[in-house]
């Protein structure tokens, strides 16, 4: 895809070349490309300039926006094998040192595990929109320069028409058709210069933006179900202490002492017993 909506800008370029570079009636040669280049005045500088900035604008999205690059699977599988052994400080070290997309939102969001798992959701979600946003700033760019071009060779057609009626005013409606000429080009010029650098950009940004799109709602997913996997452990270590085991058979059971009975010691807390499990769980701790 990117390779045909390249040969695409080189082929209006082409024929807009061969168009100015058809032979006269002499046999010569009526204009080179650079003659074309400059017939377009200082708007056309302006728009080359336009497709150099669009370029490497392509060339950073075509390397940064993958998504090996930004979701690597090893990254993925491994998050999801620590988080299913509850080894969350050993996740929390992977995710650092990925430096990935998926890794410095996971990283993020398990920062704050100490608040719980409801911190930790909210902490992946607003980082998370952070970044995609800055993603969607970075190919936006390109959609830009896109919509600018056209409306720069709009600007340099009616400059050059301004030029043409204002040579047919000066020559009192004697002007010779070569005078006129030059006008109606730089018009046509600067047209075809911003059309050849819209075309292709407004490709490569509908691309783009659908690559974010797509990383986005992968990305989403991926957390989700590191998240679930995650509480499904703070789950399981918060139901632990409240087990015990069934009594042998024939074996008599100490007699249960009244609550009031026991020493204050002994009490239980369920609100310290929770916070604890889960800041065992959430506050890195290997359990």
């Amino acid at each position: 895809m990117t390779v045909a909506a390249l040969a695409v800008a080189a082929a209006a370029c082409g024929a807009a070349w061969a168009g100015q570079t058809q032979p006269s009636d002499g046999g010569g040669v009526k204009g080179t490309m650079l003659e074309f280049v400059t017939a377009g005045g200082p708007v056309g500088y302006v728009i080359i300039a336009l497709s150099a900035a669009g370029l490497a604008l392509v060339i950073d999205a075509a390397v940064h926006v993958k998504d090996e690059r930004l979701l690597p699977p090893s990254l993925v599988d491994e998050v999801k094998r620590l988080a299913a052994a509850g080894r969350f400080s050993e996740m929390m070290n992977v995710c650092a040192a990925s430096g990935s997309l998926a890794g410095r939102v996971l990283h993020a969001g398990l920062a704050q595990g100490e608040l719980g798992l409801d911190a930790v959701r909210e902490a992946i979600q607003e980082h998370g929109t952070r970044r995609i946003t800055r993603l969607q700033q970075r190919v936006g760019y390109i959609g830009f320069i896109a919509s600018v071009a056209p409306m720069l060779g709009l600007l340099g057609t009616v400059v050059g028409m301004i030029g043409s009626f204002k040579v047919l005013g000066d020559a009192k409606g004697a002007a010779r058709p070569d005078e006129l000429a030059i006008g109606i080009s730089t018009a046509l010029v600067t047209t075809c210069m911003g059309l050849i650098v819209a075309v292709p950009l407004m490709f490569f940004h509908s691309y783009f933006r659908d690559r974010v799109t797509r990383i986005s709602q992968e990305l989403s997913g991926i957390c989700e179900r590191v998240l679930r996997i995650m509480t499904a452990v703070v789950e399981s270590r918060a139901a632990a202490p409240g087990q015990r085991p069934a009594a042998r058979a024939g074996a008599s059971a100490p007699a249960a002492r009244p609550a009031a009975a026991r020493p204050a010691a002994e009490q239980p807390s369920a609100a310290a017993g929770a916070d604890g499990e889960i800041d065992a769980a959430l506050g890195m701790g290997d359990g």
